[in-house]
């Protein structure tokens, strides 16, 4: 059996300090590699972009303006849908309280 029976307050304090600093360090690393990584990744996308031909660049900048306009439509969709639901719902209540209004 240890000499020490039971750990102070002091004991767990510490361990708790050493136990948050070192998930601290873990996670900042993990952070700075992932951003690192992403970083890198963006770079060797530029330089490929700019190593093909303009027609290439010209196609795929094409390509992504056809896709950004399909999500745009999407969403302009989804925003009439919602405006609409809006309406609706302030529709509604102006009926229910023309009706309470009228019943009194």
């Amino acid at each position: 059996m240890s000499a020490r029976a039971a750990w102070t307050r002091q004991d767990k304090v510490k361990a708790g300090v050493w136990a948050v600093g070192f998930a601290a360090v873990i996670m900042v690393g993990s952070w700075t590699g992932a951003t690192l990584k992403q970083d890198k990744q963006k770079e060797e996308a530029i330089r490929q972009f700019r190593e093909t031909t303009p027609a290439e660049q010209i196609a795929v900048l094409e390509e992504r303006r056809t896709d950004l306009l399909e999500q745009r439509a999407t969403y302009q969709r989804k925003l009439d849908a919602f405006r609409e639901r809006v309406r609706e719902r302030e529709l509604d209540k102006e009926r229910r309280r023309d009706k309470a209004a009228a019943s009194r």
